[in-house]
């Protein structure tokens, strides 16, 4: 166990790394909580540390470091377990959940999330099991299952709700935003996304702020306002180089690129979206990168390089195969189907 004025200043450095987080001072928060992680002796088994540990690879996770996140992640669970945490386990168990799920690992995703389902009701930790019940949505709606997403979220948005939990109200409803943008329902899918905006903004929550703004871009695409969308894609482009955000960044570029696409500014689309491949290098995202072959086969079409076309989204079909995101395949496959005739 840390002395009690290690404990004191690990405490300080925590607190003093989240306001960075909030600030988007994201080098300076991992800085802060190195400087909290070193309080503690490697043998520590202090219930702190598997916090630190596991905010420390929330961040890197967000930065799109995935490798570095899945470490924390890791030694949080054994620090947990070590100590006898059946509530910090369960933590640990969701987080290593999210990123077997970036990876596409279902298998693993599906294990995980159940063991700490089962482990956050043990600590009776309903604000956990709402955020597991989450991301098994996330899971249900990347491979179209759509119902069945919806439930997740409605019965984890109900339930933070009643508990007037902001900060988990605003991650569910940019879900049920990016939801329903998949089914095409832009309207709702705004509204949603514009009511957790507005949590967001209200908390100072800059990171929530600018995903939630990203997917806004999303919904102005299907809209046909591409004035707006562009707009929305700016501001989550700068906040995220601002904070060393690579992931988001090249999320912003992907849908940049369809922008310029679709406003026949073909050159510009292909250089965006060659900026945004190399921001999502090393992020182990294998939808974004899927959805970007997809963006290069759509752009290929545009200049009329059928061949290109049809490499690009034969690349991006195996892609959306190994992710399992059904409606994506058929979309896709519609498109080669086109380019054959």
């Amino acid at each position: 166990m840390p002395k009690s004025d290690d404990l004191k200043r690990a405490r300080l450095l925590v607190e003093m790394a989240r306001v960075a987080e909030q600030q988007e001072e994201t080098a300076k928060a991992l800085g802060l909580y190195d400087d909290a992680l070193a309080e503690f002796s490697a043998d520590s088994l202090d219930p702190f540390l598997p916090d630190v540990l596991r905010w420390k690879g929330t961040l890197l996770r967000e930065r799109g470091e995935t490798d570095a996140a899945f470490r924390c992640y890791t030694q949080s669970l054994e620090k947990a377990a070590a100590i006898g945490s059946a509530g910090a386990q369960a933590h640990a168990l969701n987080c290593l959940g999210t990123i077997a799920q970036r990876r596409c690992d279902h298998k693993e995703t599906e294990r995980l999330y159940s063991q700490a389902s089962e482990l956050a009701a043990k600590a009776a930790d309903s604000r956990l099991l709402g955020m597991i019940e989450q991301n098994r949505g996330v899971l249900a709606n990347m491979r179209g299952d759509f119902a069945q997403a919806a439930a997740f979220y409605t019965n984890s948005l109900s339930a933070f709700e009643m508990a007037g939990d902001a900060e988990p109200m605003s991650w569910v409803l940019n879900n049920l935003g990016i939801l329903h943008t998949k089914i095409k329902n832009f309207n709702e899918a705004r509204e949603h996304l514009k009511r957790g905006l507005a949590i967001a903004v209200t908390r100072s929550d800059a990171i929530v702020e600018n995903v939630i703004m990203l997917n806004l871009a999303d919904v102005w695409v299907g809209l046909g306002r591409l004035d707006m969308a562009d707009e929305c894609c700016e501001q989550a482009l700068e906040q995220a180089r601002r904070r060393g955000d690579h992931l988001t960044a090249a999320n912003a570029l992907k849908i940049r690129a369809a922008i310029e696409r679709q406003v026949g500014a073909l050159d510009k689309s292909i250089a965006t979206l060659r900026i945004a491949i190399f921001e999502a290098e090393g992020a182990e995202d294998r939808l974004l990168h899927a959805e970007m072959l997809r963006e290069l086969g759509e752009i290929s079409r545009a200049v009329g390089n059928a061949g290109a076309a049809r490499s690009a989204l034969r690349e991006a079909v195996d892609s959306y195969q190994h992710v399992g995101a059904s409606q994506e395949i058929a979309e896709v496959e519609a498109e080669l189907d086109s380019l054959a005739d």
